[in-house]
Order: structure tokens, then sequence, then C-alpha cells
């Protein structure tokens, strides 16, 4: 083993601003998600095998996407969505169009 040229400073102890930034921005992410994603929430939970608590859970999803969509949250979703089928439905020039997904049973 070789020793090290120059002596180094020991580690700083961790940064607890360091912590609070991380979990703020997953905070902040999150609940941007679920301001604007709200669709992706109650698709989640129609593909959830029945049960009391996932019916209850489906009808607050359903509630909360009804809202997002009247007060217009879920708008920029919506536009990102459209542009993602868009490109999805492009095709080169002479390639056959897309078949349609058939879903599995």
């Amino acid at each position: 083993m070789h020793d090290f040229p120059v002596d180094l400073p020991d580690a700083p102890p961790p940064d607890a601003h360091a912590l609070r930034w991380t979990a703020s921005i997953i905070a902040l992410g999150a609940l941007g998600l679920l301001l604007t994603n709200a669709i992706s929430i109650a698709e989640w939970g129609a593909e959830m095998t029945p049960s009391a608590g996932v019916v209850r859970f489906v009808n607050i999803a359903d509630r909360w996407h009804a809202f997002t969509d009247r007060t217009g949250l879920g708008a920029a979703r919506k536009g990102v969505h459209a542009g993602w089928k868009k490109l999805e439905a492009a095709r080169f020039p002479g390639q056959e169009p897309a078949t349609a997904a058939v879903p599995a049973s």
C-alpha cells in the first residue's frame, strides 16, 4: 500500500441541511405528482385485485381525478400525454401504421 503524498482533512460530519434538502425535494416532487397526475393514481388502483379497501381507494382516486380535471391541474399532464401518443404513432416514410395493442385478458 502506498502512502498518499498529501494529508487530507478528516471527512466532515454528515450535513443535516443536505438531508432536509433531499427530503423537501422528494416531498415537493410527490406533491406535484399528486396534484397533476391523478389519472395515474386512479388507473393504478383500478389494476389492483378487488377488495373493500381497493374499492374505497379507487372511489377516492376517481373523485380526486375529477377534481383535478375540473380545476385544470391535470392539463399539463394531458398535454404531455397527447404529445407522447402523437410521437408514439409517428412512423418513418414507407413504414406501416402501428397495430392497436390488444389488452391481455
